[in-house]
């Protein structure tokens, strides 16, 4: 499968592999170009269970967080996809073997588990990221996300993918 750029990327497509579930790996090089702007690609297309979803994969250790860039490239793809597809923000949480889980082990997400350590995987709507996104970093164009606004808004990947209970 393709989706192997960082650990994160590896752990999704290790995680759709044991499942079972085809996704398409987005070419990086080429960009779409929306009203004179280019937009940065999102990193898997996967067909869901209601709907074909965008997924931006955001690799995180504690924080959910996301770029002005990013925001703004995936509200036009859902103008470029309009109906086809549904774009989200796809947060991969990462907590080492060896250290205790963070404050993202008590978030309803898709746990995975690697030799490396654990993931835990969770989807965050584009409509919902536009809600609850707050300016972080006027230096690095970066929005956050209030801890508890975010554990409301997001759903465990299983909540779209038809995962088996076991993955």
């Amino acid at each position: 499968m393709a989706g192997d750029k960082n650990h994160y990327e590896m752990a999704f497509s290790g995680l759709l592999v044991e499942a079972g579930i085809r996704a398409l790996a987005v070419d990086e090089t080429r960009r779409p170009v929306l009203n004179g702007v280019q937009l940065k690609n999102f990193d898997f297309l996967v067909n869901g269970l209601d709907a074909v979803w965008a997924l931006d994969l955001k690799g995180r250790r504690d924080r959910p967080w996301i770029t002005r860039t990013d925001l703004f490239s995936m509200m036009g793809w859902k103008s470029l996809l309009g109906p086809k597809a549904e774009p989200a923000f796809l947060f991969a949480f990462f907590t080492p073997c060896h250290q205790l889980a963070a404050r993202a082990a008590q978030l309803d997400a898709t746990l995975h588990e690697t030799p490396a350590g654990s993931y835990r995987f969770c989807v965050l709507p584009l409509d919902e990221a536009q809600r609850i996104a707050r300016p972080r970093s006027e230096k690095w164009g970066t929005f956050g996300f209030d801890w508890h606004a975010f554990s409301r808004a997001i759903q465990p990947l299983e909540a779209i993918l038809p995962l088996p209970a076991t993955a």
